[in-house]
């Protein structure tokens, strides 16, 4: 993958900034763009299909006449997979993200080919603060993987937990 830490490398974790931001910075409608891309080959796509997802049409242009593709595509994972690791460097990780409470509306709108490059954005859509811990907020955001057209191609929705901005004050209470 160009421009992004291939899944089999030793890929140095994404460092949250100093301060993340909290909760209480983030706002519904608040949009996040990665500022890398990742451009898919086929030996990767062949490599991801092999371990993850080995479909004949993830494995080589050989697909017989019931594949629905005209030659190797990407597994839909694959894209997810490289779209979640542009979208923890441009959101999760300069969060103060707490984790997941799950992932929701999962699609993919075209299948991804060699040669294919994808950006990602992210976007808060709905917050609500927690009514069980004052620490923390739930805050759900779409991520979108893109064309160099802007057009989608995958995008799903992420339901998770943000530390607030008042938590010591809140816990000293």
């Amino acid at each position: 993958m160009t421009n992004a830490d291939p899944p089999d490398s030793d890929a140095t974790p994404i460092s949250p900034p100093d301060e993340p931001l909290t909760y209480d910075d983030l706002s519904v409608g608040d949009r996040f763009e990665a500022d890398q891309t990742v451009a898919f080959t086929r030996e990767e796509i062949v490599d991801f299909a092999t371990a993850y997802d080995p479909q004949p049409f993830h494995l080589g242009d050989e697909a017989d006449d019931a594949s629905p593709f005209e030659g190797l595509v990407a597994s839909g994972l694959h894209s997810y997979c490289a779209c979640n690791r542009l979208a923890t460097a441009a959101f999760f990780a300069r969060v103060a993200f707490l984790g997941g409470r799950g992932v929701d509306d999962l699609r993919w709108f075209r299948p991804v080919e060699p040669g294919d490059t994808l950006s990602v954005d992210v976007e808060v859509v709905a917050m609500r603060p927690s009514d069980s811990d004052p620490r923390r907020g739930y805050v759900d955001v779409d991520v979108t993987g893109r064309d160099p057209a802007g057009e989608p191609v995958v995008s799903w929705r992420v339901l998770g937990l943000i530390r607030r901005g008042d938590a010591d004050a809140d816990a000293a209470e």
